[in-house]
């Protein structure tokens, strides 16, 4: 008799922790079908003939069609302003990568005079908004000629998007032991091959979360191509995409198919980062 008064607690624990998880559960897949089911809505519309979109706008497709993509990419010119959002986004993250992480180096384990001084001379670019920049940034493209060109749209995200991303990897780098620069030192390397070959393979989380904020901004960047190109040449997706809403307003499909190309690589980039995305969001964290 007194095991079943014993066991009964424990029996109350056991179904309290099997019903908190299970409400856990219950949250995360609603929240999960929250953000999933828009893109879900968007592909299936996507899929659909105009027509029967029209009819009924949350029902399944009764006829799948790929025309809306191939006509949204042809016609539609999606597939000339997806050439152009790669165009500017690979090298800008590119070389974001390089110089942050070179730059996080410096201010978290190398010690030099001005050193705080010039790291939040950095931050003070955080601070300061876009659209207090503008007109500076367009004058300044407009001097250097470079107005209705791929490099109006790359060189000033590299200065725009610094401060974060020196901020973002030198928490990373101040964080890995100093003990690792001093046995670098001792084995006769200096600082650059500290960096290169011991420092830099430790912050991958960090790299990788950084590649993934760096390519999503670039990639649905919509203020400085509607500044800085003018030739429809030169029009990235988000750009182009607001003349594709407004030339093809009535086929809801096509409009469908378009938005989904332009996702398509984001959700991409993060499924093959997701692991060391998570890591690097997470580190802070972990060790903490």
């Amino acid at each position: 008799m007194h095991d079943s008064a014993a066991s009964r607690p424990t029996a109350h624990k056991n179904s309290s922790a099997y019903l908190k998880k299970t409400l856990i559960y219950f949250i995360l897949v609603l929240f999960l079908l929250i953000s999933v089911m828009p893109i879900v809505w968007i592909v299936l519309a996507a899929l659909k003939p105009a027509n029967e979109l029209n009819a009924n706008l949350f029902a399944f497709p009764k006829h799948i069609t790929f025309s809306n993509f191939s006509e949204a990419w042809t016609v539609g010119k999606m597939g000339q302003y997806f050439v152009n959002s790669v165009i500017v986004a690979v090298p800008r993250v590119f070389f974001i990568l390089i110089l942050a992480s070179l730059a996080g180096f410096g201010f978290g384990k190398l010690k030099f005079p001005g050193r705080d001084f010039l790291f939040f001379f950095f931050l003070f670019g955080m601070m300061v908004p876009i659209q207090a920049m503008i007109i500076p940034l367009y004058y300044t493209m407009q001097r250097l000629d470079l107005i209705n060109s791929y490099w109006a749209l790359i060189l000033p995200n590299f200065g725009l998007a610094m401060p974060f991303a020196i901020f973002m990897m030198r928490s990373f780098f101040k964080d890995l032991p100093d003990e690792l620069m001093e046995a670098s030192k001792i084995d006769g390397a200096n600082n650059f091959t500290a960096y290169l070959y011991i420092m830099l393979p430790l912050t991958m989380p960090a790299l990788t979360s950084l590649l993934v904020f760096e390519f999503m901004w670039s990639w649905n960047d919509f203020l400085l191509p509607l500044l800085f190109v003018y030739d429809d040449a030169f029009r990235t997706l988000p750009l182009g995409m607001m003349y594709f809403f407004g030339e093809y307003t009535s086929n809801q499909s096509l409009i469908a198919a378009g938005v989904s190309i332009a996702i398509v690589p984001i959700i991409v980039i993060y499924i093959i980062f997701q692991r060391k995305f998570i890591e690097g969001i997470t580190a802070g964290s972990v060790k903490g």
